[in-house]
């Protein structure tokens, strides 16, 4: 047998475990829940100080599946992550397909919801809320994929329109990138002090990505800074010094984690993941897709600009 069973697997066998009647579902135990709970950090390599622990569970659609909500104790405060546990709570599943729910209107459902957490806290945006097309960037100064991708999307007629798009930018450092970090932590200070020197950083450390060492990138990333209208450069200088930003980074960099984010660049449009670098056209197809798909529930007509 398999270490772990499929959502599909889950779903051909629920028809039998509905007839054996709810009643007869095994208990999770206080000692089963610390037994998954370990299995699950284990897996995942979550380090023993964030004190991972089953926190709640449900039975789900009146079946002897459950969901299992485990909570740890993170750098930035308390996170959680969900599992489906079959009948006998052997195997665990992070979906579960419920083929009575209508596919499109679940998708939908889940995009708004990932949509939610993406626009929550503070963040850099070009183009206005009221655009019919969200996307955002998780994105790494020294990831040359995302300095193309920055490329693609400043050229994208439906980006440039101002009026079609809305533009948003997270951070996502990698592992393995020496100086990605404090690139990362140096744009979110501009971000602190306003939009247009982020923006403007943004791009300057995209166009001299080639020259930003681990050896040089402070003093880079001081030039540069100074070259940038509209940053008061005292003030970016004292929150570099004083980490001022570097909670917002953690938090960005938590964020993609939770959604699954596990390359740079993600992006997402309108809420549905989209990783990798496309080329022009693909690109320019998604987006209008997305707009469609936007003015159809709108009720309304979509132009090209």
């Amino acid at each position: 047998m398999p270490a772990q069973l499929s959502a599909k697997a889950f779903l051909l066998l629920m028809p039998c475990l509905m007839a054996a009647g709810v009643d007869a579902c095994r208990e999770v135990s206080p000692g089963e829940g610390e037994r998954l709970a370990h299995y699950v950090a284990q897996k995942y390599h979550v380090p023993a100080h964030a004190a991972l622990r089953l926190e709640s569970k449900e039975q789900v659609g009146g079946t002897c599946y459950r969901k299992l909500v485990f909570q740890g104790d993170g750098a930035l405060g308390p996170y959680e992550v969900a599992f489906y546990a079959s009948p006998d709570l052997r195997f665990l599943s992070s979906d579960m397909l419920d083929s009575t729910v209508d596919p499109e209107r679940e998708e939908r459902v889940e995009a708004e919801k990932r949509m939610s957490q993406l626009l929550d806290g503070e963040y850099a945006a070009l183009g206005p809320a009221t655009a019919p097309v969200t996307v955002v960037v998780f994105s790494d100064f020294q990831c040359p994929y995302c300095k193309k991708l920055s490329a693609l999307l400043t050229a994208e007629p439906l980006v440039t329109s101002g009026s079609k798009v809305r533009l948003v930018f997270r951070h996502m450092p990698m592992q393995g990138h020496e100086w990605a970090p404090k690139a990362a932590e140096a744009a979110a200070c501009a971000q602190l002090q306003n939009g247009e020197a982020f923006w403007r950083l943004h791009d300057s450390l995209f166009e001299n990505q080639d020259q930003i060492t681990a050896g040089n990138i402070a003093q880079k990333v001081d030039d540069l800074a100074s070259q940038v209208g509209g940053l008061n450069i005292r003030d970016f200088r004292d929150c570099l010094r004083r980490q001022t930003s570097l909670g917002m980074v953690l938090r960005d960099r938590q964020l993609g984690t939770i959604l699954g984010v596990k390359g740079t660049p993600t992006m997402f449009i309108n809420g549905e993941p989209h990783p990798g670098l496309p080329d022009a056209a693909e690109l320019h197809r998604r987006l209008e897709d997305a707009a469609g798909q936007t003015a159809r529930a709108r009720g309304g007509e979509v132009r090209n600009p």
